[in-house]
């Protein structure tokens, strides 16, 4: 009987074996979709650009490769915009490794919510998948230009997913975060915007290009570069690169700042009279990084940098406070602190009677890399 037991699990090995291959080659049977670009055409059509991951099978199996493929699938029901894409392909489709969703500029001022409905049904979808507006010509989706990655998906994920970028001109944000925010406050969420370069150097390169702000679905508004990071400043995201403030020997100059990575925030309300006051405190460490002109650094100079830093910055973002307040739209966040301050009050739209007052404090610890730019 050892015999015979022995016998049987070593002519079961092989076939052990063989399961595994069949395992691995009904990968070369699936059409992977990295990435998703929704846009809407002059007939209201939706219009989805599916970027697969697809085998090119051959006689022999170690020459199988893998190649790029884009679909474009037109349809007035988005939920038949997967079986569309059965159509085309000689292979199932799954969503489950999808990286990045985007959205054209026209189609997010149209309404997102019909994505988001489709995306719930299609069961392999991935609630981790990031968000982002893409503001450039379709055809440079189709053809991109970056090197670095032949797959856009995955070219976008790891820019998206990269804290030092994204943090200085935009925010990471996937599905599940999205839906979470929808319930939240005053319902105002923030994508990152992502356009394509014009120069004739770079042409079709993509870079991040500020941020898209989306209220029940539809996007209401814009931030360019530089207002993300006053942005990320008020609503404690963290921001990192370069500032440049005044050159305290030659204002024609500047000097850039580095921002390190210990920024320190504290914020809290208190409601007098009706209005909600908003104290926020900021604690930057800074390094010089470059210098245009001559500067001699001392205590002085070193004192008048930062504080036009800190006048600079507090000055930006009491404009940006004042332009959303005016237009009755709260994307800072106000609304959710009230609510968890103020539970049993049940105003809504706070930010009517929102009074800003914020603090930085900018502290130059160091130099590095200083050069004379004239």
């Amino acid at each position: 009987m050892k015999k015979i037991t022995v016998l049987l699990l070593i002519l079961s090995i092989p076939s052990c074996l063989l399961t595994s291959c069949l395992g691995y080659r009904d990968l070369d049977h699936i059409v992977f979709v990295t990435s998703i670009l929704i846009d809407r055409d002059d007939e209201n059509n939706i219009v989805f650009y599916f970027e697969t991951l697809n085998s090119i099978r051959s006689s022999s199996m170690e020459a199988n490769q893998e190649k790029r493929i884009i679909y474009k699938i037109g349809t007035q029901n988005p939920g038949d915009a997967l079986n569309e894409l059965e159509s085309h392909t000689s292979a199932p489709v799954t969503l489950a490794h999808n990286k990045v969703l985007l959205f054209t500029e026209r189609f997010a001022r149209g309404g997102l919510d019909q994505a988001f409905e489709l995306f719930e049904r299609w069961q392999d979808s991935n609630a981790r998948t990031l968000l982002g507006i893409f503001v450039g010509d379709t055809d440079f989706y189709v053809k991109p230009n970056h090197q670095d990655e032949t797959m856009t998906g995955l070219y976008l994920y790891d820019m998206l997913g990269d804290m030092q970028s994204v943090t200085s001109d935009g925010v990471k944000i996937n599905i599940k975060e999205f839906m979470s925010q929808k319930y939240i406050g005053d319902r105002v969420n923030s994508v990152p915007i992502i356009n394509v370069s014009k120069d004739d150097v770079t042409q079709g390169q993509y870079y991040l290009d500020g941020l898209g702000l989306i209220k029940e679905y539809k996007l209401i508004g814009k931030l360019n570069s530089e207002e993300t990071g006053y942005y990320n400043f008020l609503v404690d995201k963290g921001v990192s690169g370069n500032i440049n403030t005044k050159n305290p020997e030659d204002e024609t100059k500047t000097v850039s700042l580095m921002l390190q990575n210990n920024t320190r925030y504290k914020s809290k309300l208190k409601l007098e009279n009706d209005v909600l006051k908003l104290f926020v405190k900021i604690k930057l460490n800074t390094d010089i990084s470059a210098v245009q002109g001559k500067l001699k650094l001392t205590d002085e100079t070193i004192a008048k940098m930062e504080e036009s830093m800190e006048e600079k910055l507090e000055r930006n973002c009491q404009k940006m406070f004042r332009e959303w307040k005016d237009r009755k739209i709260d994307i800072f966040d106000v609304q959710e602190k009230f609510e968890r301050k103020y539970p049993a009050d049940r105003r809504k739209n706070i930010i009517e009677n929102t009074e800003l007052e914020v603090d930085f404090k900018v502290n130059i610890i160091g130099t590095s890399a200083v050069r004379d730019a004239t």
